[in-house]
């Protein structure tokens, strides 16, 4: 089967979904961080869980755009 290209219209629709679900995390990850601020270290915004050996999964500070610790509102 062949791909096909994504018109420019799509690939606009995709950027403002992706957006939109960004902007939905971090907000959930801000309310949430607020509550709990526990859930963080040196590497990850919000830890999620943890796999079976141990290892912290989440979101990272780069993927919100932020540097360690820094205070939300700056980063916006």
């Amino acid at each position: 089967m062949k791909k096909r290209k994504k018109t420019a219209e799509e690939k606009a629709a995709v950027l403002i979904m992706k957006r939109k679900q960004r902007r939905a995390k971090k907000h959930a990850m801000k309310n949430h961080v607020v509550e709990n601020n526990t859930s963080q270290d040196d590497t990850f915004f919000y830890i999620a869980g943890y796999t079976s050996g141990g290892a912290p999964y989440g979101v990272t500070w780069e993927e919100m755009g932020l540097e360690p610790w820094q205070n939300l509102e700056e980063g916006q």
